[in-house]
């Protein structure tokens, strides 16, 4: 995976940076997975919205929910999977063998540490500088904005344990579904019709949009910008899969700590 720091540093601006299938097949596995995925995201949240449940749920009946949230989210998840895999196996299949051209199409490729370590470093100050100020504008305009980590934080109060494997799946199974999608998938397919500027702006809006998480859209926007960046800088999917577990858990320990009163 790795290579050694006195390797030549990777190109970014190289045709192992644009995908074999094209843009006509990124655009269809886009709409083919997004569209079924937003639907069934606003349908889930208009249920947990008209379903109040203010009294706390028996241990019994909190651990089958974290049993079937972990399986719910591994299944939705791997959703973005299937185009990703689908295109990148089309584009290779008449070469034998062909399961490793179609990982490497997919960015799963080496890269090295220290050009990493620093675009990662840096990105992730950005966005928790980014993610601070959005939240002091909604605290000091009075913004009626709702995010998807209070919906979070109101479950816990009924739900732990559910809340916990509803954290975990966001820090271990969401950024390795999501980044072969969006980043190893989307990105590259756009580049072959675009230029890198809009590949990184669209990869980005698709990126928040399909959160439909209206209330944290700007933060969203501005990691996926982040994601995408770093996919371009370093060739790989890798360093992105780390940025995007990182942001995550970041996230997860901040309500972890708020629901055992350590930060209010």
């Amino acid at each position: 995976m790795l290579e050694p720091e006195a390797d030549k540093q990777p190109e970014t601006n190289t045709s192992a940076d644009i995908a074999p299938w094209t843009t006509q097949q990124t655009f269809l596995g886009t709409l083919i997975t997004l569209i079924p995925w937003i639907i069934l995201t606003l349908l889930l949240s208009s249920l947990n919205g008209s379903v109040t449940v203010t009294t706390p749920l028996s241990p019994r009946a909190d651990l089958t929910g974290a049993i079937v949230t972990i399986i719910f989210s591994a299944l939705i998840e791997g959703a973005f999977l299937i185009a990703p895999f689908y295109f990148a196996n089309v584009a290779f299949r008449s070469i034998t063998p062909h399961a490793r051209l179609a990982l490497q199409a997919l960015a799963f490729r080496r890269f090295r540490i220290g050009n990493a370590l620093f675009w990662v470093v840096l990105l992730m100050i950005v966005i928790f500088g980014i993610n601070t100020l959005y939240s002091y504008l909604i605290t000091v305009l009075h913004l009626n904005i709702q995010t998807n980590d209070q919906l979070i934080l109101q479950e816990s109060k009924v739900a732990p344990l559910s809340t916990y494997a509803t954290l975990f799946a966001a820090v271990v199974i969401a950024p390795f579904c999501e980044e072969v999608f969006f980043r190893g998938f989307v990105f590259p397919g756009l580049r072959r019709g675009m230029s890198l500027g809009w590949a990184i702006i669209i990869s980005s809006l698709l990126f928040g949009v399909a959160h439909a998480d209206p209330g944290s859209f700007p933060v969203l926007f501005v990691i996926g910008l982040a994601l995408a960046i770093l996919r371009w800088r370093t060739r790989s999917i890798w360093p992105c899969i780390v940025l995007h577990m990182l942001n995550n858990g970041i996230a997860a320990l901040a309500i972890l700590l708020t629901m055992q009163g350590v930060i209010k």
